[in-house]
């Protein structure tokens, strides 16, 4: 294999970060445990409908107050300011008919929200409840949290009463499916003197939110509107359409907005009942916020206590070093912009698997975890370790190490920033770097497969789960009583993908009544097994104080550094970063044995991503031959099934059979661009592309240019991109760029949702928002459409309010600091924003660039410093709007020790090349320099980097003539010459050329020059 030129980069791991001082003042103390609070028998459910311009204010709304199933109160609330007095009077009239309660939203929110939602306790349920809570609020200011209380900061506290005993609401946007609601506290005390003199203290009422939205995504591990949501739980009260938003007030428009308020009411019941059948008694639904929200409930109600519980003298160095090891799932583009006949094959629940496969179900349910050196034992396992050997079951039971390695051109996940990006991603490339770096035990596998050269290890360390915990409970997956787990003696990833197997079964031959349901089941299922055994352990939820805090940053090192920061990550509740690196690098290591397992057989492979390959035909073998190694490969991963029905654990995805009969394999190609950009496709009779899978990445913001009513849609697409996708295939088949003016309305301009979910998103507004009345403003949770100015028009910021119809939208599009009108002309269109979408880059790799096709290649990366940061999605739906901002990507910096090394180098090489030549090659001020000599002046990362860089060139300099000196002197004595005869020759002075061939003088393009002319 060969191995490409260094590239000096500088790479990141990943850190643990915690306060200087761990100890915190309890706000409450717990004398015994104190139960979880749940809500009363009473739920109130409501609906508002607002204006459609880009305040969207309150109209009026429906609300329904129950008493466990039973109807106590119905009825509307409305904006008197809003409604004209028409509308008023026929809301009353309607009232009037239908028996229901009539009253403003003031008196709702005292009467209604306040009454029964707060001090009744109640569920307050509804379908996106950020955004109907906010229509209720007076005013808004962001959350500040409190120090006992830091889970709002970064959301909102709105004011919906100028009763100020009355609490306030804060919001917290985490996702487009989740949010966090509670009530903040309120103005009165809480607790007697008594009571406070002993420390007892009464909890804060913080209320029990429950958003349809959210727990269906929870549930279902899908996204749905309330119509879809209605659709997919086949409730009987299904929503309405309307064209009326906005419109002059109908008696129809009340009936949809009743309607709306019955569906919540059905889908919130119809989600209880889903909730009840896992059967867990610990975790009300109103806690449930994401798939890992349901994976963490069945641990609790295991008896589960969290790692960190646990064992609070882990040492804080050993967690910096196993966080440094942790990398994210593989995901890149072997061939690229190139359509090549593939076999795309799919492991099986790949995280519980290779869970299921090392034993670490053990780890979760110990009482932490004991470690040992194991440098000489694992130094020999590497050295014998084969693909035969890999084979075995028990063989991965031994992969529960951690190794620190000197990477010598060997393959390893590197976190970088590749070809100038702004952000950090991973690529597995060759690495060699002076400075010892931790991995996985897999991922030396992974090298020593894929490169041939077994990695150097300098140290390694063995986990071992100590004895289990006590009092631990048996609980039923997903409430079934087949799939039992006893914590003690089972192993629960094991039975979530058993049953989601025999769902999938019953899905074969269920009825198309059955079929949707099923469908669903077993997606949550999946979903509820990857949280379980891989999301929760790597949990990191980023705080920000007012002021900079003390930390200690751990990485790779192992010492820690001291850092002052306002933003930092805090470890989630089951947060045990061992059991994500390992299972992370277990992934990575099925992925090279079947890259490595696929070369050997004479295949290759277009793609891969994170538990997915698309095998390669090469172009001179047949495809009968291909079929029958690419089997093989595939049939290899069978013995290492963990699981009750033994199929295969790398499993040929049903895209590679004919869409008729299901049993015969069509030939599939693919077509792959960059990570995650790819799609799947036959060719008909005519070789005209029939897709199969596209990838929607890089154009899921954009919302639909237009319809296809009545078009069957591939999975995760819309027909749009299917469409883009069509045209890049056939322009690559027929040799052609692909023609995107041939798409419907892609010469419109093109629209993105927005929504104000954060301060920072709101701060977009202020210009707009200056002078104006609360209720006119754009407030936070408002929806609205996004769109982008053309490059001479940069100082635009163009918004719209929202609609279905983006034609419309546009033509109502503002400027959002100015108010003014935007004219279409000056926003970009779909064919601005997509131009260059068939030319993305891999850039993690050679050979990737925009006009680049084919196979690409490893770099090879010469580390150049190491960066500490956090994880390195933050905010990427903000990024999407403001621009990326370096600020949200959490760098905490280089070690202590690495900033030592680095300046004792630099401080040499100033003494050794002189202050001007430093300058000269890092581009900073010979003062400066003199300055950070003499200990003058304080000296930045950036600073420090740019001279470190600088000493590295200029020592490649120096050893170039060195080379060169060495050359001439070995001419010279060959040919006979004497110095004055060749300084006669090169008219040079004999003593200066003496010198400089000595080296006590240099000049690279003079030795150039004397060494061309010798060897003339």
């Amino acid at each position: 294999m060969s191995i490409p030129d260094e590239q000096p980069l500088p790479i990141a791991v990943r850190a643990y970060v915690c306060k200087v001082d761990q100890k915190t003042l309890p706000f409450i103390k717990k004398k015994g445990g104190r139960k979880r609070p749940v809500p009363s028998e009473w739920i109130l459910i409501f609906d508002t409908e607002t204006t459609t311009d880009a305040a969207q204010k309150l109209r009026f709304g429906t609300y329904q107050v129950r008493k466990s199933a039973d109807l106590v109160e119905a009825g509307i609330f409305y904006d008197p300011e809003t409604l004209n007095k028409t509308e008023q009077v026929t809301l009353k009239e309607y009232a009037r008919k239908k028996q229901l309660t009539l009253m403003n939203v003031r008196g709702f929110i005292e009467k209604i929200f306040y009454g029964v939602g707060y001090k009744y306790r109640a569920s307050i349920v509804g379908f996106n409840l950020p955004f109907d809570i906010s229509r209720l609020a007076i005013d808004h200011t962001p959350s500040r949290g409190t120090r006992y209380n830091k889970l709002m900061r970064g959301g909102f506290t709105f004011k919906l009463s100028d009763n100020h005993w009355q609490p306030r609401v804060q919001i917290k946007h985490v996702s487009s499916r989740n949010a966090f609601i509670q009530f903040a506290a309120t103005r009165e005390q809480r607790t007697s003197r008594g009571n406070r003199k002993k420390g007892n203290y009464q909890a804060v009422r913080r209320g029990f939110f429950i958003d349809t939205k959210t727990l269906a995504a929870a549930l279902t591990s899908q996204s749905h509107s309330l119509a879809s949501l209605a659709q997919a739980l086949k409730i009987k009260a299904q929503k309405h359409h309307t064209e009326d938003h906005g419109r002059t007030l109908t008696t129809d428009y009340i009936d949809y907005a009743l309607q709306d308020t019955q569906t919540t009411w059905e889908c919130y019941e119809r989600l209880q009942s889903l909730y009840k059948l896992h059967g867990l008694e610990l975790t009300p639904a109103h806690s449930i916020h994401s798939e890992a929200s349901l994976g963490k409930a069945y641990l609790r109600d295991m008896g589960v206590k969290p790692w960190k519980t646990m064992q609070t003298d882990f040492p804080d160095d050993i967690t910096g070093n196993i966080m440094s090891a942790y990398y994210g799932g593989r995901s890149e583009i072997h061939i690229s912009k190139k359509s090549v006949q593939v076999l795309y094959c799919d492991f099986l629940s790949m995280y519980p698997t290779v869970c299921t496969l090392m034993g670490l179900w053990r780890f979760v349910t110990s009482q932490g975890m004991d470690w040992h050196d194991s440098t000489e034992e694992t130094g020999k396992f590497l050295n014998d370790i084969t693909i035969p050997i890999l084979q075995k079951q028990e063989t991965w039971q031994s992969l529960t190490i951690l190794v620190q390695v000197i990477p010598d051109n060997d393959i390893f996940p590197v976190r970088a920033k590749y070809g100038g990006d702004a952000q950090y991603t991973i690529g597995s490339n060759f690495l060699t770097s002076d400075t010892p770096l931790w991995f996985t035990l897999a991922d030396c596998i992974s090298s020593k497969l894929l490169s041939g050269r077994t990695p150097k290890i300098l140290k390694a360390i063995s986990f071992k789960p100590k004895d289990m915990q006590e009092d631990l409970k048996p609980v039923c997956v997903a409430g079934n009583t087949n799939y039992a787990v006893d914590p003690c003696e089972g192993d629960f990833f094991r039975r979530v993908i058993d049953l989601r197997r025999a769902v999938k079964e019953k899905v074969k031959t269920a009825s198309p009544q059955e079929k949707n349901a099923l469908e669903n089941q077993q997606l949550a299922l999946k979903i509820l097994a990857n949280a379980t055994s891989y999301g929760i352990f790597v949990e990191l939820n980023v705080e920000e104080e007012k002021q900079t805090q003390p930390l200690l940053c751990y990485g790779y090192s192992g010492k820690p550094t001291k850092l002052e920061k306002k933003k930092f990550e805090a470890t989630g509740s089951f947060f045990h970063p061992l059991l994500a690196a390992l299972i992370t690098g277990a992934a990575r290591l099925m992925l090279a044995i079947t890259e490595r397992q696929a070369l050997d057989a004479g295949l290759d492979w277009a793609f891969c991503d994170t538990d997915s390959m698309a095998l390669a035909k090469p172009e001179n073998m047949s495809i009968e031959e291909f079929y029958k190694r690419a089997r093989q490969v595939q049939e290899w991963f069978t013995p290492l099934n963990p699981y009750a029905e033994k199929a295969p654990l790398l499993k040929i995805e049903d895209y590679n059979y004919s869409l008729p009969y299901k049993d015969t394999l069509d030939p599939l190609y693919c077509y792959a661009i960059s990570s995650k950009r790819y799609a799947l496709y036959n060719l008909d009779e005519n070789g005209q592309p029939i897709l199969r899978k596209i990838s929607a990445h890089g154009l899921g913001h954009l919302i639909a240019p237009y319809q296809k009513p009545n078009t069957k849609t591939l999975e995760d697409s819309q027909p749009w991109q299917q469409d883009l996708w069509l045209e890049i295939i056939k322009a690559s088949l027929e040799n052609r760029q692909p023609n995107f003016m041939s798409l419907k309305n892609f010469n419109l301009p093109a629209v993105s949702r927005y929504g104000a979910t954060t301060p920072a998103l709101e701060k977009w507004f202020v210009g707009y928002n200056e002078n104006k009345p609360y209720k006119d403003r754009v407030r936070p949770f408002n929806f609205l459409l996004a769109m982008q100015s053309l490059p001479h028009f940069k100082t635009l910021k163009p918004v719209a309010s929202y609609d279905k119809n983006p034609s419309k939208a546009v033509a109502r599009c503002f400027d959002r600091s100015t108010g003014e009108k935007i004219k279409k002309f000056q926003l970009k269109t779909y064919l601005d924003s997509l131009a260059q979408y068939h030319l993305h880059p891999e850039t993690k790799f050679l050979n990737g660039d925009y006009t680049d096709a084919g196979i690409t290649q490893r770099r090879h990366i010469r580390v150049k410093s190491i960066q500490h940061i956090g994880k390195e999605a933050n905010k990427w739906e903000e990024q999407f709007f403001t621009g990326f901002n370096p600020d949200a990507q959490i760098e905490y910096g280089m070690c202590a020790e690495q900033k030592i090394e680095m300046l004792e180098t630099v401080l040499r090489a100033i003494k050794k090349y002189g202050v001007k030549s430093m300058a000269d090659m890092s581009k900073l001020s010979q003062r400066h320099i003199l300055n950070i000599y003499k200990e003058k002046t304080n000296l930045s990362e950036n600073a420090l980097l740019k001279l470190y860089s600088a000493v590295k060139t200029l020592g490649n300099l120096d050893k170039k003539e060195n080379e060169l000196r060495e050359l001439i002197r070995n001419t010279i004595k060959e040919k006979g010459i004497s110095i004055r005869q060749l300084a006669e020759t090169v008219e040079i002075d004999p003593s200066n050329l003496s010198k400089l061939i000595s080296g006590k003088r240099t000049d690279l393009k003079k030795l150039e020059f004397i060494y061309s002319y010798l060897i003339k």
